[in-house]
């Protein structure tokens, strides 16, 4: 009885393991391409509240590529007047699980928890202070 409930435990596992990994890869192939930031919301309550972009946040843009058997993450800004002053962050060797990926940024190193919304959108999801309160920022995210 011992061995058969074990084998079946060892089954399960395998076959959990394995499921995650084919996400992981899925998810992986999904993001590669340029994304622009769209939107940025909060939570007010129990009520969803859109925060304005500014005109220059409005050209930001993620660029996920893939080189060799690696991806990596660019950072593109713009600001100043009429945001003609552009910069990026240089590509960043990252690594995406199944609801965050990781990367180096200067030498720090940074975890973006993300939500898939659709085939041409995402959330990144993190905590910041607004008008004087802790609250969860989802920023949206729509493929170029």
């Amino acid at each position: 009885m011992k061995t058969v409930l074990l084998a079946f435990l060892l089954c399960t596992l395998t076959f959990n393991c394995q499921s995650q990994k084919n996400v992981s890869k899925t998810n992986k192939n999904y993001f590669i391409g340029s994304w622009i930031l769209k939107e940025r919301n909060y939570m007010e309550g129990t009520s969803k509240k859109s925060y304005p972009l500014r005109e220059c946040e409005k050209k930001y843009s993620l660029v996920f590529e893939k080189l060799s058997n690696n991806i990596v993450l660019t950072k593109n800004y713009t600001a100043g007047k009429d945001c003609k002053l552009e910069s990026n962050s240089g590509k960043m060797l990252v690594t995406i699980t199944e609801s965050s990926f990781s990367y180096l940024d200067l030498d720090l190193k940074r975890t973006e928890q993300y939500r898939i919304l659709s085939a041409n959108k995402f959330s990144i999801l993190y905590s910041e202070i607004l008008n004087g309160k802790v609250r969860e920022i989802e920023d949206l995210y729509q493929r170029q």
